[in-house]
This record gives structure tokens, C-alpha cells and sequence, in this order.
């Protein structure tokens, strides 16, 4: 058997059954949230779907239709580029507020505001939040922003950067690495289920491990045999920045290893001891350009005190990814806090390891881990409010009528505490996201089957480590999945343009 095959076979065995699981999971949430869509909504919804299939009807009917669109494409891209910056800003006006959890303690550190108790040793828990900090540190002194509503209003234009910028290099990236429809098909369902979204308003790592994605694919279309040094050196310092920024991003370099090693295998060439070590010293540069300095000043810095024998070790988020849901569990972020030795802590979390494993048993573990990958990835809102807090008390008092319409649909008033908190269930509109992500998981599953090429398989090895990293560590919803959403929507395009591929010679 050829190892192309072979190792396509291998990871298919872990894909095929995690994507069927995702399906299954997602379908099952479309009946619930049906119940809670507005009535006029549904009515809008079939009307839009029959005036789509009527112009898809003419359009291959009468092919002046075609030549008319074909000739007015770009002023239409142009128009809706415009159309989709405007609601984006018009998202940071109506919804930007106060959040909790780790976005709300990092604003905290950045402008000087006072730290709760709890989080006084927040950077020795959890340094890999570092890099962020300063970047965070470096733009409000260079905006100059003295006060915590300006700064989040600027953090959320400059994720509308992010995210927008992401999406140009992820469309040069699938056009690079596959083809021009491709590339459309990818950032369709990059738009519909991220960009007009409200993610501009949180300023957290999730956008920037985006971003890491999409260069990643970037830099790879352009390099994939390592040819070109500079490339290679620029390789380097992503992987560095992803390090620092979210760790478990540089899976994708895992996942090219693994393919890289196959198909070398497959193609019986013998590597070449001199161009290993180019690409080893142009790759290990750039990866030290960046890592050594911002770990230095990590170490030596004046903005955080951290104190490394406080680092919550990697059996914590283990022990914790195997209670519960598989999601954040108080009681053991507490429990490793009161262990003051390293030593001690991490053999406490090995200990709750194997008592959590015990008491489950081999079968039990199974269902529990099939439970985790539907809570890992069914909602098609990525986790949007899930978590307490994560969205309140927006600023902006004066807004125009699309603005104030943003915020009925996004947040309710909570009852309690009497101001506004983002809603779950987005007004009832929650279906309309999740029906896309049931269609794109399908496309993902069509193309993976059949196909078993170099590229393809990347995506694939790729994935599947990223859904069985959120399966072994702290998870329990979908938020955590983000990123990996550049490979995600990459192989859903490549199903779509397969499907449009397998229609035109029907």
C-alpha cells in the first residue's frame, strides 16, 4: 500500500467519526432553536430562499444575466466590502462594554485599573497570556487612550482589522493552495459565520489565533517545499508568535510534519542533509527573532510580577478537561492555586487524573469524550455568551436605528443586575448560524472523502489534532474551536467547489 494511502487511511479513522459526531450534535440543536425564531423571521427566511433560487434559475437560464453580473462583479464586491465594514462598525458602536473573565483582567492590567484579589498572580497562572498584554500595553501608549471604554472601542476596531485581514490572506491562501472558486467558497463561510457576527467586540486571543491560521496557510502556499529562506525565517516567527500568543495553534506545524514525513515517503527522496539544515537554521532564526526577546522581557519586565512556580501545569487543564462537560471547573483552578509547590500541584492533577478516569471507566470515557466533541462543536454561534458575564453594560448611550436594532438582536436587559447582557440565544436568530455550520460540516465531510492529496491531508491532520487537543485538554464549548476555523472553513470551501465540480458534469 502506498504511504499517501496509508496515511490518509490513518487519519480519516480519527476524522470521519469526529465529523459525523459534530453533525449529529449540531442537527440535533436545530428543533430547539426553530421554537425560539420570530415568526416574521421564518417569513423572511423562505423569501430570501425563493428569490436566491429564482435568480439561480435565470442566471443559468439566460446567460445575458451572467454577462451583465460578470461585468458589474467588482463595483458589486466593492459595495459589499463597504456594506460589511459599515455593520461591522456599527457592531463595536452598539454592543462594545464591559466583559469578564480574562479579556476583563487584561484591560485591567493595560490601563491600570484596580486588580481584583484573584487575579493579583493572574500572569504567573497563566503567562501565555503575556504577549498580549504588551501588544495591548504598546497600542493604547501609542493611541494614547487613558480610559478602559476608549481603550476597548480601539482594541475592537483593531480587531475589525484582524478579522478582515484574515480573511484577504485566507482567500490569497486557498487560491494559492487550491483554486480561484475555492477561495470564494472558503470565504463565504468565513462571512457568514464570523465576520458579520459580533467577535469584533471581544478583545481576546481568539481573534488573533485567526489571524495565526491564515498566515500559516499563507506562508505555506507560497513555501511548501522550503525553498525560499525568507519565507521560510518568516515561518519562524509566526510559529513564535503563535507560541506566545495561543499555544495550541502551532498544531498546524505538527500536522505539516506528519504529512511532510508521508509524502516524502511516498516519493522515495532521500533529504537532503544540506537543505535540511537551511531550513532548519532559516526556520529556527526567525522562531528566536521573536520568542527569546518577548521571553526575556517576560522575565525581566516592569509591567507584571510573575512567578513561575505558580504556572498552572499541563495535568491541571487535563484533570479539568475530564470534569463536568469537559469545560473551566472552579473548584480545581482553586484547589492548584492553594498547592503552593509545583511538584505537588502537578502530582495532585495526575492523582485527580486517574480518579476521574476510574470512576468513569473505558466505556464511560468513550461516551463522556463523544459528549465533549458534541460540546465542542455543534453550536454554530461559537459559544457566543456561554459564559457568565462575557458581554454587558454596552457604552455608547446615542445610536442611530440599525445600531439600537444591533442591540435589541445581540443582548436583553438581565433582570437582576438591570442593565444589558449579551443573549445566547441572539433573540431567536441563533437557528439562521446554525444551519450554516450544520451545511459547512457537511461540506467538510464530502471533501474528505474520495481525495487523499498532500494539501488536503494537511487540512485534515490539522484538524483532527485540534479536535482531539479541545478532547484531552479544557473545553466544553465551541468558543475554544475559533482557532481553528481558517482550516475548518478551508476544507468546507473545498467541499462546496466539490459538490459545484460534481454538478456541472451531472
Amino acid at each position: 500500500m502506498k504511504f499517501e494511502k496509508i496515511s490518509n487511511k490513518l487519519v480519516d479513522f480519527f476524522l470521519m467519526p469526529l465529523l459525523v459526531i459534530s453533525i449529529c450534535g449540531s442537527i440535533s440543536l436545530l428543533p430547539t432553536l426553530l421554537q425560539l425564531v420570530p415568526n416574521k423571521a421564518i417569513l423572511y427566511f423562505i423569501g430570501l430562499l425563493i428569490l436566491a433560487y429564482v435568480g439561480y434559475s435565470l442566471l443559468r437560464i439566460k446567460e445575458k444575466f451572467f454577462r451583465i453580473l460578470n461585468k458589474i462583479k467588482k463595483p458589486l464586491l466593492i459595495i459589499f466590502i463597504c456594506i460589511t465594514l459599515i455593520w461591522q462598525s456599527m457592531l463595536v458602536r452598539a454592543l462594545s462594554g464591559e466583559f469578564g473573565w480574562d479579556p476583563h483582567t487584561l484591560i485591567c492590567y493595560v490601563i491600570g485599573k484596580s486588580i481584583a484579589v484573584h487575579d493579583k498572580f493572574y500572569f504567573s497562572f497563566y503567562p501565555n497570556n503575556f504577549l498580549l498584554l504588551v501588544i495591548e500595553k504598546i497600542f493604547k501608549t501609542v493611541f494614547f487612550i487613558k480610559t478602559p471604554s476608549k481603550l476597548i472601542f480601539a482594541l475592537n476596531i483593531l480587531n475589525i482589522v484582524i478579522i478582515d485581514l484574515s480573511a484577504y490572506l485566507l482567500f490569497v491562501a486557498t487560491k494559492n493552495l487550491f483554486n480561484r472558486k475555492t477561495a470564494w467558497c472558503t470565504l463565504l463561510f468565513y462571512w457568514a459565520l464570523y465576520i458579520v457576527w459580533p467577535f469584533v467586540v471581544i478583545p481576546y486571543s481568539d481573534n488573533w489565533s485567526i489571524l495565526i491560521g491564515t498566515l500559516f496557510l499563507l506562508i505555506y502556499s507560497k513555501n511548501q517545499n522550503f525553498n525560499k529562506f525568507f519565507l521560510t525565517l518568516c515561518f519562524g516567527i509566526v510559529t513564535a508568535f503563535a507560541l506566545l500568543m495561543k499555544p495550541s495553534t502551532v498544531i498546524f506545524i505538527i500536522a505539516m510534519v506528519i504529512t511532510k514525513s508521508f509524502f516524502s515517503l511516498q516519493r522515495k527522496r532521500k533529504i537532503k542533509v544540506r537543505k535540511l539544515f537551511k531550513i532548519i537554521v532559516s526556520f529556527g532564526l526567525g522562531f528566536v527573532i521573536l520568542y527569546s526577546p518577548v521571553k526575556t522581557y517576560q522575565q525581566y519586565n516592569n509591567i507584571v510580577n510573575i512567578e513561575s512556580d505558580k504556572k498552572m501545569p499541563i495535568t491541571h487543564f487535563i484533570a479539568m478537561g475530564m470534569s463536568g462537560n469537559g469545560s473551566y471547573n472552579a473548584n480545581d483552578v482553586t484547589k492548584n492555586i492553594n498547592i503552593k509547590s509545583p511538584q505537588k500541584r502537578n502530582k495532585y492533577n495526575i492523582k485527580l487524573i486517574r480518579e476521574r478516569l476510574s470512576q468513569m471507566g473505558l466505556g464511560g470515557y468513550v461516551k463522556f469524550l463523544v459528549q465533549k466533541q458534541i460540546n465542542n462543536t455543534a453550536d454554530g454561534s461559537f459559544g457566543w455568551a456561554n459564559e457568565g458575564k462575557y458581554l454587558y453594560d454596552p457604552f455608547v448611550k446615542n445610536l442611530n436605528k440599525i445600531e439600537k436594532h444591533i442591540r435589541i438582536l445581540f443582548m436583553h436587559k438581565n433582570a437582576n443586575q438591570n442593565y444589558l447582557i449579551a443573549d445566547t440565544n441572539i433573540s431567536g436568530y441563533k437557528f439562521f448560524p446554525q444551519i450554516v455550520w450544520v451545511v459547512a460540516l457537511l461540506f467538510m465531510l464530502l471533501a474528505s472523502i474520495g481525495d487523499s492529496f498532500e494539501t488536503l491531508q494537511l487540512l485534515k491532520y490539522t484538524i483532527v489534532g485540534g479536535f482531539i487537543f479541545l478532547l484531552l485538554f479544557e473545553g466544553g464549548r465551541s468558543r475554544y474551536l475559533i482557532q481553528f476555523l481558517p482550516y475548518l472553513f478551508t476544507l468546507a470551501g473545498l467541499g462546496l467547489n466539490k459538490l459545484i465540480i460534481l454538478k456541472s458534469k451531472s
